[in-house]
């Protein structure tokens, strides 16, 4: 096996290099695996920027959407081989990594956590488990079961996370209402039975101070639960805005310092939560086995949130121009050479 292999490292807020590094030995308790799929996130894209609290200076990074392929067993490791595909490595915008991603934060957080072996999955699905429990998560924190009836629910940004948690919510019989600027995310939502809303059709020339929070309410009402997946203030009030009095808003869009409006939630009686990664702590649980089944169940579209599949070399100009017009999962292949 060769000794040396390539890894993108972010040394600084808008800086991204290709180096190449030393592969890392597995210690006795470790698994050496090759990357092969590492969906971009928009955390890491966050930590490239300088906007996000996380920071990822080591050779692979942040990158923690991975599907990896073991290549070489510690000793003491028991019910892994060569040849597994495994989810939950971290550090994956290099070759190789032995690193270990289990609350989603991108590191090894549980001491001594192994990964976990799914050969019925390519590593492509692999590498959206994370991304999946992220939107898991969201849903259970919801507690939609502590409701009688009809239910409804606004998802406000439709990136990956937001897209899959659609998906679940509509699998679940939930009516859903979306609202995002760009047509080609709308366009999924819409295909899977979500009403959508265009913010960009409103503007202060057209509509004074109308926005599409006024239209959501007017035409689809307030739901019982209202997903924040931008990350704004602004967009933090308009879900307080959408929500019934007494239910919850859960924040998901990533950001270092939020605001919480405390009169518009005491007048309502909103509950503001914000979910963990991977983990829901209320219920002492990680979703790596949920999201890898709910993954083996074929019953959620992820090949359509694909927009391309690039090599490591390719993925510092994507970091450099990241496009979040066009873009929605980029995947990088690490192993793959230009």
């Amino acid at each position: 096996m060769k000794e040396k292999m390539r890894a993108l490292i972010f040394p600084e807020p808008w800086d991204v290099k290709i180096i190449e590094v030393d592969i890392p030995k597995p210690k006795p308790n470790e698994v050496l695996a090759e990357i092969h799929s590492v969906g971009i996130c928009g955390s890491d894209v966050g930590i490239f920027e300088g906007e996000h609290w996380i920071v990822a200076h080591e050779p692979g990074g942040h990158g923690h959407e991975t599907g990896a392929i073991a290549v070489e067993v510690g000793k003491n490791i028991e019910g892994i081989s060569e040849g597994d595909h495994l989810a939950r490595m971290g550090q994956g915008y290099a070759e190789y990594s032995t690193h270990v991603n289990v609350m989603g934060h991108g590191k090894d957080e549980l001491y001594g956590a192994l990964p976990i072996v799914r050969n019925d999955l390519s590593t492509d699905e692999i590498s959206f488990a994370d991304a999946l429990g992220c939107a898991i998560n969201c849903f259970e924190r919801a507690e939609f079961e502590r409701i009688d009836g009809e239910k409804k629910a606004v998802v406000i940004g439709l990136g990956p996370i937001g897209l899959i948690l659609t998906q679940i919510l509509l699998n679940n019989g939930i009516e859903v209402a979306c609202s995002e600027p760009f047509h080609h995310k709308r366009n999924l939502a819409e295909k899977w039975g979500a009403k959508v809303f265009n913010p960009n059709e409103f503007s202060r020339a057209t509509h004074g101070n109308e926005t599409v929070f006024n239209q959501i309410k007017r035409e689809f009402g307030e739901a019982h639960a209202v997903f924040e997946m931008v990350g704004k203030n602004e967009t933090l009030l308009d879900a307080i805005y959408l929500v019934k009095s007494g239910f919850r808003v859960v924040v998901f869009g990533a950001q270092k310092m939020q605001y919480i409006p405390y009169v518009n939630c005491r007048k309502k009686g909103v509950e503001l939560i914000y979910p963990e990664a991977m983990v829901n702590s209320k219920l002492d649980k990680d979703y790596w086995n949920e999201a890898l089944n709910m993954i083996a169940s074929r019953k959620l579209d992820f090949e359509n949130l694909i927009t391309k599949r690039i090599t490591l070399e390719e993925a510092v100009d994507v970091f450099k121009y990241y496009n979040r017009q066009e873009w929605i999962k980029i995947i990088v292949e690490p192993h793959r050479k230009k």
